[in-house]
């Protein structure tokens, strides 16, 4: 490998590396819709930055030192935290901060569309799900039942498929079935009802 390469190397691993964690770690949590490449890469090199902004002053500590030199593992250990561990924490950090009341005069939260909010929640209840042709549907969103996320387009399962009655009320749940998969283009409104008993 010439000096030109180990160069480019370099210049990866300091400035696409760190970025490009905190992105997949933040993704994890809270996926969102491919970028272009071009707005990609000015973000991952954004969120190096930011860490290397964090970092500053114990970085140049490490290098006045001269670190590498006289204690080299201490050295190794410390990039170690600069260019992984720390890009893994940001995130989460700030999506934890997100979720705070107080910050969340100033930062929006992370989720960005109130059908992700709400299934967050993990609640067991009804639902009441109401198709644009007027048609309803009724059912238990229980543990066992799933809606989609960001950036997937919203559909849901309800684990439990319940009839309804005249007056368009949950009446008694339908016997051989595994549940019911309603499909978002279908959907104009979605009802959620705390869980209880039916007489």
């Amino acid at each position: 490998m010439d000096l030109l390469e180990k160069g480019k190397l370099i210049l990866f691993v300091l400035f696409i590396m760190p970025g490009f964690i905190s992105m997949k770690v933040y993704k994890i949590f809270y996926p969102s819709a491919d970028k272009e490449t071009t707005k990609l890469i000015i973000d991952i090199v954004s969120y190096s930055c930011i860490n290397y902004a964090i970092l500053l002053i114990p970085i140049y500590w490490i290098e006045k030192q001269k670190t590498f030199i006289s204690h080299p593992f201490a050295y190794y250990v410390f990039y170690l935290f600069a260019l992984i561990i720390i890009p893994c924490l940001l995130p989460l950090i700030l999506l934890y901060l997100r979720k705070v009341r107080f910050f969340r005069k100033y930062l929006p939260h992370p989720t960005n569309r109130p059908w992700d909010y709400f299934f967050s929640t993990n609640q067991r209840c009804w639902v009441l799900v109401t198709l644009k042709n007027g048609k309803k549907y009724g059912g238990i969103y229980g543990y066992s039942s799933f809606a989609s996320g960001a950036p997937e387009p919203e559909q849901i399962y309800l684990e439990e498929h319940w009839a309804l009655d005249n007056n368009d009320e949950i009446d008694h749940q339908l016997k051989d079935t595994l549940g019911i998969l309603i499909l978002t283009n279908e959907i104009e409104s979605v009802e959620f009802i705390k869980l209880h008993t039916v007489e």
